[in-house]
């Protein structure tokens, strides 16, 4: 049996906080036009720094840090690394003049980190907001889903959260010990690793596509354990605000 319900209603994270933003760059002009641009948005909440080591003092009371890469003392992939040691998933956008191939030995392989180019004001300023959301609402979705997760790690549910890109970014002890497994030996494999190939076209073509119209999709699925053998169980999926989903595996009948 498979229902639908209307999962706009359901609880989700709030994601209309105004977003805190640190901007730095040792151009004081520069750094004037960047924050009178995006000081237009309502959502967004300006604060700035020429300097890039005074801005570390501040990345704690804030959602997300831009900055320029060619300033003198500590460059911007320097400020980046010093980020990512006191918070490895802080939202980070390098807004430089400089190539992207000038940087490429350098710059991370971060999915919390993003590069765009300063070119002409009017159009980057509003690209730069943008991409400044898309990060925040990611991180903040993905921190709410997390603590609801850590609260549930011990119920019977199984729960899989699976991110934008397909893979699995968290998954309880229950499901994972369904699959024959350990949580850490599903982060970042693809959902459809979890299902036989016949099923992973069904649920493309239903749940997923349910989910996508804001809608939770309830029904039997069947389950391939890591040694092959499989089993079938009640599952919910549910979106969330930025396209991950959850899987809730809820009764299983082998």
């Amino acid at each position: 049996m498979t229902d639908y319900h209307d999962a706009t209603a359901s609880a989700r994270p709030s994601l209309e906080e105004a977003i805190e933003v640190l901007c730095v760059d040792d151009d004081p002009d520069y750094l004037e036009l960047i924050e009178a641009s995006l000081s237009e948005h309502d959502d967004l909440s300006i604060r700035t720094e020429t300097v890039s080591s005074a801005a570390l003092d501040a990345v704690d009371q804030v959602d997300c840090v831009v900055s320029d890469y060619d300033m003198p003392g500590m460059d911007g992939l320097g400020l980046h690394t010093e980020v990512r040691k006191r918070s490895p998933t802080l939202p980070f956008v390098l807004f430089t003049g400089s190539t992207q191939e000038e940087l490429a030995e350098r710059f991370p392989d971060d999915i919390w980190t993003e590069f765009l180019r300063k070119d002409d004001p009017k159009t980057a300023m509003p690209i730069l907001a943008g991409r400044i959301r898309r990060l925040v609402d990611h991180h903040r979705t993905l921190q709410a889903a997390n603590r609801s997760l850590t609260a549930i790690e011990a119920a019977r549910d199984g729960i899989a959260v699976v991110g934008p890109d397909g893979t699995i970014t968290f998954a309880n002890r229950v499901f994972a010990s369904r699959l024959g497994l350990e949580p850490d030996d599903l982060a970042g494999r693809p959902w459809q690793t979890c299902f036989p190939d016949d099923e992973v076209e069904r649920l493309e073509s239903t749940a997923i596509e349910t989910v996508r119209d804001n809608w939770q999709w309830t029904g039997g699925c069947r389950y391939a354990s890591d040694d092959g053998a499989e089993f079938t169980a009640q599952t919910r999926v549910t979106g969330l605000d930025d396209g991950s989903l959850v899987f809730c595996l809820t009764e299983s009948d082998d």
